[in-house]
């Protein structure tokens, strides 16, 4: 668990929440329980619930007050109003046809990669069939771009001038970003294509000597260029041109700006993987729209971070399953459950399924309710540790570096250690340099992007899987 490195600014910390407690107590998630007390109703412990909060701390609170300890308050000099959407300002609008939550919003998402990955750690996937290429960093995807293929798409390609774009993996061989033929755009990065195993079935069939795959082996082997003018054809590009259609002779077609975007994170090397598509995607894809699960619940969270519910803790019943409180309103795990059912993850359905298959991991549930449990911060902790990828445990600018967008990240807030609070890690840099993490923060606030991790110290950190 990361924690103050410093006295000086956990005392700016206490005192922002003292502050805080003047202008009103209230909360998020399992720790502020959103749920007025019922009457007759006892506690999950079996004991009858007591009236927590403001009481607590010296104030009289309302009869039907929400459980809780306090408020959270906005970290010192860290946040302002500008921040409310950063998240959503960057960037294209997608271009991708996202299945999820808030459609009306879709044409408004701004998003783009993150910028503080490096070549170093990328590589690309392309999924023919969706008509989708996914930027992978540390082997997760963070960012889907929509493309266009040759005019001949279906199956690998054979020889010079079918109109098919190849399948198989590849790297990076050249790039290209000035003095470039107009159909290639605003740039060209050239594939190891043919490869040898290219080569291979080349010679099998005919189309090639001996020789020529020699010189493609050799070529494979030193990471240059492989012969180009041979029967099995050559010049096969990810760039630039622009997408619709498929109107290349080959090569994967971006739109320019993600061209130029793409092109920042790549290099000579870089590996590229191209899948033919089929029943099952390369990447986790729940809700099989051709978006990779985390990326997609970042789409979610701008979304929700547009929606821009307002902070508001009430226990209320629910559909089930895909039950929602009203779009306008909503806490910290309400902004968690839209983002990852916009990747097709339904939390209400999945943690009432973990409670039944697994109590012994709930003690404090003595009755599944899918009207709370999966708007409560400890029960989703538990899930996640269960069935997301958990990132190791660093700090400073390793702890950085391993944040990527679509992560979730459970906070510590308030003086009494462990998490408290979540959210959801944007793909835009904050002033601090830290990534903005779209949450909502409490009373007064609305769901958006926020500075947050200069100042509130992670205790989990998870990846979709």
């Amino acid at each position: 668990m990361d924690r103050f490195s410093n006295r000086p600014a956990a005392a700016l910390w206490v005192l922002a929440w003292v502050l805080g407690g003047l202008w009103g107590w209230a909360g998020c998630g399992e720790s502020r329980a959103m749920e007025a007390p019922r009457p007759a109703e006892a506690s999950q412990t079996g004991a009858p619930r007591a009236a927590a909060g403001p009481r607590a701390h010296g104030m009289e609170a309302a009869p039907s007050a929400p459980e809780g300890r306090g408020a959270r308050s906005a970290p010192v000099g860290r946040l302002a109003e500008r921040e409310a959407s950063a998240g959503s300002r960057a960037g294209l609008p997608t271009g991708l046809k996202d299945r999820g939550i808030f459609s009306h919003l879709d044409s408004r998402v701004r998003w783009s990669a993150p910028s503080w990955i490096t070549p170093r750690d990328t590589q690309v996937i392309v999924d023919k069939k969706r008509r989708i290429l996914t930027l992978v960093a540390d082997g997760a995807p963070v960012k889907a771009y929509p493309i266009s293929l040759g005019f001949s798409p279906t199956g690998h390609k054979a020889r010079q001038g079918d109109g098919r774009t190849p399948e198989g993996s590849y790297r990076i061989v050249e790039m290209l970003h000035r003095a470039l033929p107009a159909r290639y755009g605003a740039r060209s990065m050239l594939l190891s294509y043919p490869s040898v195993k290219d080569g291979r079935a080349g010679l099998a069939s005919g189309l090639i000597s001996r020789q020529t795959l020699r010189d493609i082996e050799a070529a494979e082997g030193r990471g240059a260029i492989p012969p180009q003018r041979s029967a099995l054809g050559g010049s096969l590009r990810i760039h630039g041109g622009g997408v619709g259609r498929d109107w290349t002779h080959g090569c994967i077609a971006l739109r320019d700006p993600d061209a130029v975007e793409l092109y920042r994170f790549l290099r000579v090397g870089s590996p590229v993987v191209i899948h033919g598509g089929g029943p099952r995607p390369p990447w986790p894809d729940r809700d099989a729209d051709g978006i990779p699960d985390g990326p997609d619940a970042l789409l979610g969270a701008h979304k929700a971070a547009l929606n821009g519910a307002r902070y508001h803790e009430s226990y209320l019943r629910l559909p089930f399953p895909g039950g929602d409180v009203p779009a306008g309103i909503g806490v910290c795990t309400d902004v968690v459950v839209r983002a990852l059912r916009n990747a097709g993850i339904d939390l209400q359905v999945e943690l009432n399924r973990h409670i039944k298959a697994r109590p012994r991991l709930y003690p404090w549930i003595d009755r599944p309710d899918p009207n709370i449990d999966h708007r409560r911060v400890r029960n989703l902790l538990v899930w996640f540790k269960a069935h997301a990828r958990s990132v190791g445990a660093s700090a400073g600018n390793e702890r950085r570096r391993a944040l990527l967008p679509g992560d979730i990240v459970f906070l510590d807030t308030l003086p009494r250690p462990g998490p408290d609070h979540l959210g959801i890690v944007s793909d835009t840099l904050g002033p601090g340099g830290w990534p903005l993490i779209v949450n909502n923060w409490t009373v007064g606030f609305r769901t958006q992007a926020m500075d947050l991790l200069p100042g509130v110290p992670i205790t989990h950190h998870f990846r979709l899987r």
